[in-house]
């Protein structure tokens, strides 16, 4: 091996190095963004889903949430939060959950909050359900 071989195979090491050492930091930096978004999403969604239940049963439902939100003092505070939970949705969540949530704020029923649902898990899971209202009919529109 002589000088101008040794000197080649360490600078094609080096680069490889630096290149390889750049792909792995950005795949680590969209994997932490890819977490962070699944994060937040679990979040919002659960506060969604849990002041959509508090809407559609008020009497059962709104004095245990104002405890922790006392800022949602009457079901038109709750549904003005969930309007605006919608429209937060649009920059993370996917466009059925949007669709779903609009669904919802339009005409909440239980039938409509299970669409949401549904929108919600497979964005964040990428899993369908076969759960309809009809198994859910324990919980009755009134």
């Amino acid at each position: 091996m002589n000088w101008t071989t040794a000197t080649a195979f360490l600078g094609l090491f080096g680069i490889g190095t630096v290149v390889g050492a750049y792909f792995q930091t950005l795949f680590q930096h969209r994997q932490s963004l890819k977490k962070d978004v699944h994060d937040l999403k679990r979040a919002r969604y659960g506060s969604t889903l849990i002041q959509m239940l508090s809407l559609l049963d008020p009497d059962g439902s709104l004095a245990k949430l104002k405890e922790r939100r006392p800022d949602l003092a009457s079901v038109e505070d709750l549904r003005q939060e969930l309007r605006v939970e919608m429209l937060n949705a649009l920059l993370f969540a996917s466009d059925q959950v949007v669709s779903a949530l609009s669904r919802f704020n339009a005409a909440p029923t239980y039938a409509s909050y299970l669409e949401v649902v549904a929108a919600m898990r497979k964005d964040l899971w990428g899993k369908a359900t076969t759960i309809t209202a009809k198994d859910l009919d324990f919980l009755s529109d009134g």
